[in-house]
Order: C-alpha cells, then structure tokens, then sequence
C-alpha cells in the first residue's frame, strides 16, 4: 500500500463514477485496502455526485426537456411509456389501501 496516496486523489477519481476496483487498480491497492483507509470518503463523494446528478437532470427537465421529464417520470413517479387503455387506472373513487 502506498502512503503516498491521499484522500482528494481518491474523491477525484469517485466523483467520475469509478468503481471501488477501478480506483484499487489505478493506485495498485486491493479493493480491500481501499475500502479501510477511504471507504467514508468515496462514499460520501458518491452521495454528491448523486445530489448533483439529480440537480442537474431536474434542471435539464424543468428547462422544457421532454424526454428528461419522461425518464423522471418513469424512475421516481414509476410511470409508463406505454399507451394503455382507461381500465389500466384505477377511478379516482376507488379506496386507497396501504
């Protein structure tokens, strides 16, 4: 393991998207050792690279972007591309359960 390796070269390379055995490979570490000494700190790195993704996609959607607003729909709303008929909806008089 080499101790010259610090933690900002490890955010640099986990705010790309790099997998945990990726980043190991380019420094020449074990996925292991990597885990021990930066686990916190690329998972962290990951959650705002997330947030910004998120932010960004949103941004691109609310700008009039209709195939973003489509696939947000899809992840997060859980809607369907496909044309189905009225019968695929429940009425807006049936119970909600659960």
């Amino acid at each position: 393991m080499d101790s010259a390796i610090d933690e900002q070269q490890i955010r640099g390379m986990a705010i790309t998207g790099a997998t945990d055995q990726e980043i190991a490979d380019a420094i020449g570490w074990t996925v292991a050792d990597l885990i021990a000494k930066f686990g916190a700190a690329m998972k962290q790195t990951r959650a705002k690279r997330a947030v910004s993704l998120r932010r960004k996609q949103s941004e691109v959607a609310f700008d009039g972007s209709t195939s973003m607003l489509s696939h947000l729909g899809r992840c997060e709303l859980g809607q369907s591309d496909r044309s189905g008929d009225a019968n695929d909806f429940p009425s807006p008089l049936d119970p909600k359960v659960g």
